[in-house]
């Protein structure tokens, strides 16, 4: 039987030995962290354990991570009010929903960004909380239940000390389950005592999460659903002081959760994207020894202690034993973040829980790396091994205890950064190196003195250009020094509008293309003179050279040996009214082959004036006739195209409509809806070729 548990220790003892706790986790951290923490203005952390290839696409990554953070905590603590407004791929609204809006780092890096005002500094720092917040976390939850400070201190340090989490320095969003524990204490408290204090708890710490990535919100919904299901069989009896402050938790927590993530699905149905990706899932052998998901050997053989103890009897706190509801939730990670399993000895195949569920929940297909939701098994981990501990440890001498748990202690971190042992456990050593960003002090200085409005940053690539758009990354991490709205767009999806945007770069310094990037709130242009192709180069120079004197629509603020600054300088009248404009058929038109095809519209702006797309900017419903000889060929055919955004006095631009071009050859003409539906065009003629003499669509 080991119904006992150990006595209450004082308050003023607990908060001593949470004290301590909280300061070893702080100096693990920051050993951890050693060697960025050696120049944390200039160094990122970093696996060198990996090939060069993934490292490099690591720190690509990693650059545009440190922009998004910072551009959060700097929005945070100076305009609040635009947190969810503009920021990288500009001028897209809510960009951040291409891929991870980070808000979460963005609120723990507002102080540390207040205070340096350096962002790899500030990153660092970030980081450093993101090792010891989990840490703190798992203490509070197991010390309640175990009413053991080394069992609560070795569940800390075994959650701190996460393999992916100490890996991954890039992506710290990806492991950011730092305030489940807390959610899961409050939601035991609510049940075995009630109150709306505790039902409060619940809420503000799961609302804390839905700050976080769609993968740790996953993660957390299963552990946390499966705990309160069982607890509320547990507490089946007393249910009625219960279900009106559970009720009122889930409300508020569900509904910050959606707020967030709503915005998500918004733009896959306006825009069309956040789609057509592979799902990656974990086979289950990525569980086992040699793979960064193994949950380690000394943490597994706490659990192993920890559950052949519950089959003693159970060690109740508040009238419950959580091992099994915690194993239970461990297990249901496991087969979520799975691809399914065969039953031994059979031909049957079980399918993991997610492609079950593919079709079911809005917008989980274009959730690519569900495999991440495996990060959930670390709470269950964690939490069990502390068990674990209370039942090798109790009734020992003092002394006795003090050298086991650091002994264990030890043999958690020598697990993971002693070489030998850390290769055969997780398939490689988990310290981490930092790397130089080698941003120039000059650059910074010509980026803060250049700044003014949302910064155009060339050479821009097309979408199609998908090498030149790794250098977006680069461009970002340089702005995250002056955090302002960018054209440069790395992320998960291609904006929608990058080509428009780019057509517009590529044709500076034109009046044309400098008042329609004026006009869409660009105010300064950054030319990083290393990235063009000579020819490109060559002949931005000679535009920049032909301006003409009191008409020059770049100004020239200097360089470095990496970087030109120009302030935007636009004069025209802005409109907003699309029936000024004209439109025609684009020359690749002329003549289409049968089937699915591009058709050219050309938007041409007549005017002295400069027409920008009335906010907000979002895909409108064109309209095409096909008429033949005066007589309607097939029905109407609509599709959402984005029309542009910005087109300078004199300008044009030519924007694709996909349509069905019909099967019979000859000439025909179109009627064109674009934005005005009560103006339609009537545009021609369009030769329809056998597809053998067809020209390429556009």
């Amino acid at each position: 039987m080991s119904e006992p548990m150990t006595p209450s220790p004082s308050r003023a003892l607990a908060r001593r030995s949470f004290a301590l706790a909280a300061l070893a986790y702080l100096g693990v951290a920051l050993w951890v962290l050693a060697a960025p923490l050696a120049d944390p203005t200039r160094l990122l952390p970093a696996n060198g354990s990996i090939d060069s290839a993934v490292r490099g696409l690591g720190r690509l990554d990693q650059q545009m991570v440190v922009s998004v953070i910072v551009r959060n905590a700097a929005v945070l603590t100076g305009e609040p009010w635009n947190f969810f407004g503009d920021g990288q791929c500009y001028p897209l609204p809510r960009s951040y929903t291409l891929g991870e809006h980070m808000f979460g780092e963005g609120v723990l890096a507002a102080v540390p960004w207040l205070v340096t005002g350096d962002p790899v500094l500030t990153y660092n720092l970030l980081v450093v909380l993101t090792f010891w917040l989990p840490g703190l976390a798992m203490y509070a939850l197991s010390y309640h239940f175990t009413r053991s400070a080394p069992a609560a201190f070795l569940a800390g340090l075994i959650f701190l000390l996460v393999p992916p989490r100490i890996i991954d320095g890039g992506h710290p969003y990806l492991y950011a389950d730092y305030f489940v524990p807390l959610a899961l204490l409050f939601l035991h408290r609510l049940f075995a005592r009630g109150g709306w204090g505790n039902a409060l708890g619940v809420a503000f710490f799961l609302t804390l999460q839905s700050l976080e990535t769609i993968y740790v919100l996953l993660a957390t919904a299963l552990v946390v659903g499966v705990y309160g299901s069982f607890g509320l069989v547990a507490y089946r009896h007393r249910l009625r002081g219960v279900v009106a402050p559970l009720i009122g938790a889930a409300v508020v927590s569900v509904s910050f959760a959606w707020f967030f993530l709503s915005p998500y699905l918004e733009t896959a149905e306006m825009w069309g994207v956040l789609s057509g990706r592979e799902t990656i899932l974990m086979a289950l052998s990525d569980y086992l020894p040699g793979h960064v998901y193994f949950p380690g050997l000394i943490s597994l053989g706490l659990v192993g202690v920890a559950l052949a103890d519950r089959l003693r009897g159970p060690r109740r706190t508040d009238g419950e034993d959580p091992r099994v509801a915690y194993l239970t939730a461990g297990l249901v990670v496991v087969w979520a973040s799975s691809n399914g399993f065969e039953i031994p000895g059979t031909s049957v195949r079980f399918p993991g829980l997610f492609p079950l569920l593919r079709d079911v929940v809005p917008g989980l297909g274009a959730v690519r790396g569900l495999f991440a939701v495996a990060v959930g098994i670390w709470v269950p981990i964690a939490f069990l091994a502390g068990y674990g501990v209370v039942a090798v440890l109790e009734r020992r001498p003092r002394a006795v205890v003090v050298v086991a748990v650091a002994a264990v202690s030890l043999a958690v971190v020598a697990e993971r950064f002693v070489a030998p042992v850390g290769t055969w456990s997780f398939g490689r050593p988990l310290a981490l190196i930092g790397w130089d960003v080698d941003v120039s002090a000059d650059d910074v200085a010509l980026l803060r003195r250049v700044g003014h409005g949302a910064a155009l940053h060339v050479p821009m690539a097309k979408v199609s250009n998908g090498v030149g758009r790794l250098a977006m990354a680069r461009y970002l991490l340089l702005q995250s020094y002056d955090p302002r709205p960018s054209s440069a767009c790395y992320n998960s999806f291609a904006s929608p509008l990058n080509d428009q945007v780019h057509h517009l770069a590529v044709g500076l310094p034109s009046v044309a293309s400098a008042e329609a990037l004026g006009a869409l709130g660009f105010g300064s242009v950054l030319s990083h003179e290393k990235d063009w192709y000579r020819a490109e180069r060559v002949r931005f120079q000679k535009k920049l050279d032909r301006q003409p004197e009191g008409r020059r629509a770049l100004t020239d603020l200097g360089g470095t040996d990496a970087l030109r600054g120009f302030r935007l300088e636009t004069r025209t009248e802005v409109f907003e009214a699309p029936d000024r404009l004209t439109i025609g058929l684009g020359s690749s038109s002329g003549k289409l082959a049968p089937g699915r095809a591009d058709l050219a519209l050309e938007f041409q702006n007549p005017t002295g004036a400069t027409y920008r797309h009335a906010p907000p900017i979002r895909p409108t419903e064109v309209t095409v006739q096909w008429y033949r000889r005066g007589e309607r060929v097939g029905p109407a055919q609509t599709q959402r195209v984005v029309l542009p955004i910005a087109i300078g006095p004199g300008g044009s631009l030519t924007v694709p409509v996909p349509v069905e071009v019909p099967v019979s050859p000859g000439r025909y003409e179109i009627e064109v809806s674009a934005g005005v539906p009560s103006r339609a065009l009537v545009l021609g003629p369009i030769d329809v070729a056998s597809p053998a003499g067809a020209k390429p669509s556009a």
